[in-house]
């Protein structure tokens, strides 16, 4: 099982040095965010040359920030979904798979959730299509519960996967998106196919702290996907300082968590 580090774990570094920084830290690779690599400037094609070089493999996060391909709107759903697949074909460059997408949104607060159904399950079918053509996956990604999220639950993946049929597009389960009161590991094995696990704490009030500041067990998942699964872990977390604290305490956190769920915990 492989983990790559979130690059916005390093925000204020280059991408360059954030890979570098990762394959210092005992990273197999980086979750290179698309915004990151927008502000940096950076030439796809040199980093992934490097990635190469220091042999750590890549994934990508879509561009996600003022998105919504959804969107009751056709000029923000259509302008959406055009960034997406610039995502996409950004990731084919960075030799970077596969490539994590957040679902479209609600437009008015109290809207049924079911007229937007139609527009994701088209607007993915669009996105695999454009993924396929570049020889990328897709993997979705399970939001949490807040307002105007729709796509919130492993009913709702799986429903998706079905609909789409694209052999192509899985799911990206996020532990910090999972409601306080259900178990990681018990949301995880209700979903169909998923491909990427994205991990960062939290507790009753607040997600995406860094490991060991929250609440969570993670133990059992754990030693659930390091021994079932194929999917790549990322670990999450924002820092905008010119700092490697962050994403050098969540390496140590989680290779102690790694290490305890191997002698703490059963298979199911």
């Amino acid at each position: 099982m492989k983990v790559y580090a979130a690059s916005v774990l390093l925000y204020a570094f280059s991408l360059e040095e954030t890979l570098q920084i990762a394959r210092e830290l005992g990273y197999d690779g980086v979750e290179v965010w698309h915004y990151h690599l927008l502000a940096s400037k950076e030439s796809p094609a040199k980093l992934r040359q490097l990635a190469q070089e220091l042999n750590l493999s890549l994934s990508l996060h879509a561009l996600s920030w003022d998105l919504n391909f959804t969107s009751q709107l056709p000029g923000v759903r259509e302008s959406s979904l055009e960034l997406l697949m610039s995502s996409i074909d950004v990731a084919a460059e960075l030799g970077a798979n596969p490539v994590i997408v957040h679902p479209g949104r609600i437009t008015a607060p109290n809207d049924d959730p079911e007229l937007y159904w139609p527009l994701l399950i088209d607007g993915v079918t669009r996105l695999a299509r454009h993924s396929a053509s570049r020889g990328i996956n897709l993997s979705m990604e399970v939001m949490e519960h807040i307002p105007k999220e729709f796509f919130i639950t492993p009913s709702d993946a799986n429903r998706l996967l079905s609909a789409v049929e694209a052999d192509n597009v899985a799911i990206t389960f996020d532990a910090a998106h999972v409601p306080w009161d259900i178990q990681p590991l018990a949301y995880l094995t209700q979903l169909a196919r998923v491909d990427h696990v994205h991990i960062s704490d939290a507790n009753a009030g607040k997600i995406h702290l860094p490991l060991g500041n929250g609440e969570r067990d993670f133990r059992p998942l754990l030693r659930y996907v390091s021994h079932q699964m194929s999917a790549c872990i990322t670990i999450e977390g924002m820092e905008y300082s010119r700092t490697t604290a962050l994403a050098k305490r969540n390496k140590e956190q989680y290779d102690l968590l790694l290490r305890q769920s191997d002698s703490d915990y059963p298979l199911i």
